[in-house]
């Protein structure tokens, strides 16, 4: 059967037609729905398109409630260094006074003396003692000629305190009899830095004998020069505290109670 030019070309026609139907009934929107927001159409397309910006932007109040990261300098700053007094008082002729409980007496500490290292004195000898409205607890340090050091450390921290004071090194309390505790800090050495070693060779524990308040005074050992002794007591009272050249000694006179 020969076919016509004419109709193959009608057949083409055909079916290039059908598949142009079928190609745009697939792509049609007639059954899907749309729906334009109340506030677009209130807005504008303009404000509409500001509004969408806004609302992708990082939300400042978020970022401000999150939590922050420590930074940590590559170089931390120094501690400064507390302030040190051109003159000290001399107290090598401190009035005592019995009348109340003495507040704490601290000089440069926990800073070392302007004189520095040179201050630090080695300590000798310890010892108690009995007077008339007072007891006397004295720590004797070697002298510094080479230094040209006059008096004791004049470093220290002396104060009551509620409970007993800790060993250097340890970390545990001082057994010392109270129930009151002054505790003695101190910029000294027990043992000897220079060419010849010696270590400090004086009792470390000072039974009282006569002293009407001070039950004992215990040795509480050093760490990098600094030093700690613990007076046990049976009352806090007023005390002072001498600091006397000739030899170089360290005085404090504890109060035997508290007088009106």
């Amino acid at each position: 059967m020969t076919t016509n030019p004419s109709d193959r070309l009608r057949a083409t026609k055909i079916v290039f037609l059908l598949v142009a139907a079928l190609l745009i009934s697939s792509c049609s929107t007639g059954e899907m729905e749309f729906s334009v927001s109340e506030q677009a159409l209130k807005e504008g397309p303009n404000q509409a398109q500001s509004t969408e910006s806004q609302n992708s932007a990082p939300d400042e109040s978020t970022e401000e409630n999150a939590p922050q990261q420590t930074v940590i300098p590559e170089n931390p700053v120094q501690e400064t260094a507390q302030p040190i007094p051109e003159e000290k008082e001399d107290t090598a002729d401190a009035e005592l006074d019995c009348s109340q409980e003495a507040p704490p007496n601290i000089s440069y500490w926990p800073y070392r003396s302007p004189n520095g290292d040179a201050q630090n004195l080695l300590m000798v000898d310890a010892r108690l003692g009995a007077h008339f409205d007072f007891d006397r607890f004295v720590l004797e340090f070697e002298s510094n000629p080479a230094g040209n050091i006059a008096g004791p450390p004049d470093s220290y921290s002396i104060q009551w305190v509620s409970q007993p004071p800790i060993q250097f090194g340890s970390g545990q309390s001082i057994e010392v009899q109270g129930p009151e505790y002054l505790e003695i800090l101190l910029h000294a050495y027990a043992y000897n830095r220079g060419p010849i070693p010696s270590e400090y060779s004086g009792l470390t524990e000072i039974q009282a004998t006569g002293t009407l308040n001070v039950t004992e005074a215990i040795f509480g050992g050093e760490v990098e020069g600094k030093l700690i002794w613990a007076i046990g007591a049976k009352n806090r009272t007023g005390f002072r505290v001498l600091e006397i050249p000739d030899p170089p000694r360290l005085v404090i006179d504890i109060c035997t109670s508290v007088s009106s």
